[in-house]
């Protein structure tokens, strides 16, 4: 398996991170299942806003969303954090 780096990597290991506790969740009738659900679509949402090509974020504002995001990751999600604050240090060196 290819290790993919910068900032499409880390959002790619996010996503990976909150679709694996989204499964648990939901395999388990967690009532966390909800907000798991969310976060991992507003994930992919902003996976699909990062230009493939060059993994630049197409707005300035994937930093505040990543990072908002990371605010709300407590609980069960809380392992999704670093992973999404490391994916929003990645995108402001590439602004």
């Amino acid at each position: 398996m290819v290790e993919v780096t910068g900032l499409g990597g880390a959002i790619q290991r996010a996503r990976d991170k909150a679709k694996e506790i989204l499964s648990a969740l939901e395999r388990a009738g967690h009532p966390q299942t909800g907000g798991s659900s969310s976060l991992y679509l507003s994930i992919v949402a902003i996976q699909k806003r990062i230009r493939v090509s060059t993994g630049v974020p197409r707005d300035q504002t994937v930093i505040a969303d990543l990072e908002q995001l990371a605010k709300l990751c407590e609980g069960k999600l809380a392992p999704v954090k670093p992973l999404l604050e490391e994916a929003a240090r990645s995108a402001r060196q590439i602004r």
